[in-house]
Parts: structure tokens; C-alpha cells; sequence
């Protein structure tokens, strides 16, 4: 600790500041995201929904998904993906109007949140906010793989067969 009392205040919070913003880096690409995820996608605002997804993203930044929340529903097949590193956001976009001969897109950007082990939860965060809006969208996913499985989609029929299950068991 003799070392650390010769050192200015200002040099000591400088160090410590360097090694907590290393610590939270990102080291993310596009290829981190290529394959096959699965989960849910939800949001509070506007209704509020809570839907499967299965989100498929390709290496050429093609993304299908089955929720129909990223999804054009006018010009199908103008679906991108790309990851921003600099903003540690996903984006999703599609053709959604031509007007005029003007085309007019639908963006939407997820700031990545958590993101290890195949599992990512993203919130939704428009443009360049500086905080992220859960309540207009959470993307949870686990990414499919040899070696897990994805999470069921109707819970409650799968409730109900072990229900059966278990009570037709003598």
C-alpha cells in the first residue's frame, strides 16, 4: 500500500476508471449472432404482448423470425441485421413503404444487455438513446445448438400433460 500514497489522487481514480471501463468492454461481432435463437420477445407499452420467437440470422445479414414483431408484412425478403460494437446495439430493419418512389424503412435497435454463454437479452433502445426502453421491447434468447435445446413454446400444454401424467400414474 506504500506504493499507492505517493500517487496523486487524480492518477489513482484515473487507473481505477481505466480497469472498471476495460472491465465492460464488449468484444462482439455479426458472427457472434449468426444461427438459430429461441425465445421470447415481449414488451409492457402498446398493449403489451409476451410471444415466442424463433430468430434466424444469416451471414449475410438476412434475418428470418416467426414472432411477426421484426418482420416486414408488405415487402417480404428486405429484412437486415447488423451489430453496431460502437453502440453494443442490434439492428434490425425492412423495407416498409415505397411512396412516391421513395423507399421509407422500419428500423429497430436492442442494446445487448446480457450476452453469454448462448443466452442474449436485449432491450429495445431507439436510435441513440442513452438508456435502453424495456418496456417497448425485451428480446430473451437462448441460441440453438448441438449441444442445448430450445425452450418450449406452450408452456401450458406442457403442464397439463405432466398433470395427466402424474395423476394417471397409480
Amino acid at each position: 500500500m506504500k506504493i499507492l500514497t505517493f500517487l496523486p489522487t487524480k492518477t489513482l481514480l484515473l487507473l481505477f476508471s481505466l480497469v472498471a471501463f476495460s472491465a465492460q468492454a464488449q468484444d462482439y461481432s455479426s458472427e457472434d449472432f449468426i444461427g438459430t435463437w429461441s425465445g421470447t420477445i415481449s414488451a409492457t407499452n402498446y398493449g403489451g404482448y409476451n410471444d415466442p420467437i424463433t430468430l434466424t440470422i444469416y451471414e449475410d445479414g438476412f434475418y428470418t423470425e416467426t414472432s411477426g414483431h421484426l418482420m416486414p408484412t408488405t415487402y417480404p425478403n428486405t429484412q437486415q441485421f447488423e451489430y453496431d460494437a460502437a453502440t453494443n446495439r442490434l439492428h434490425f430493419w425492412y423495407l416498409d413503404v415505397v411512396y412516391a418512389g421513395q423507399s421509407f424503412y422500419q428500423h429497430f435497435y436492442y442494446e445487448i444487455v446480457h450476452f453469454e454463454n448462448d443466452t442474449l437479452e436485449a432491450h429495445y433502445n431507439h436510435w441513440d438513446n442513452p438508456e435502453p426502453w424495456p418496456e417497448a421491447g425485451i428480446i430473451f434468447l437462448v441460441k440453438e445448438n448441438a449441444n442445448t435445446t430450445p425452450p418450449p413454446v406452450n408452456l401450458d400444454i406442457f403442464n397439463k400433460m405432466i398433470c395427466f401424467m402424474l395423476i394417471g400414474m397409480p
